[in-house]
């Protein structure tokens, strides 16, 4: 079950932040400093593990996944 529960946990904290990061890429700072942060990298990367953590549950559920198993199969 704890193969499970880290991997949601995962997703929702990917996601949390990647809605924080989205808030927070337009707006200039307060005092008119440029941001110290790259929050669109920081989005990207989100992204990024919400995609390899969905891929793992998938593996989780027992479908195989790769590219030996794809409709097309290996170029």
């Amino acid at each position: 079950m704890l193969d499970w529960i880290i991997p949601i946990g995962l997703i929702t904290l990917f996601s949390i932040t990647m809605v924080y990061s989205n808030m927070r890429l337009g707006k200039p700072r307060r005092d008119g400093r440029p941001n110290k942060l790259p929050w669109g990298f920081i989005m990207v990367f989100c992204v990024l593990g919400i995609f390899l953590m969905v891929v793992h549950l998938f593996n989780l559920a027992g479908f195989e996944t790769g590219p030996e198993h794809s409709l097309l199969g290996r170029f």
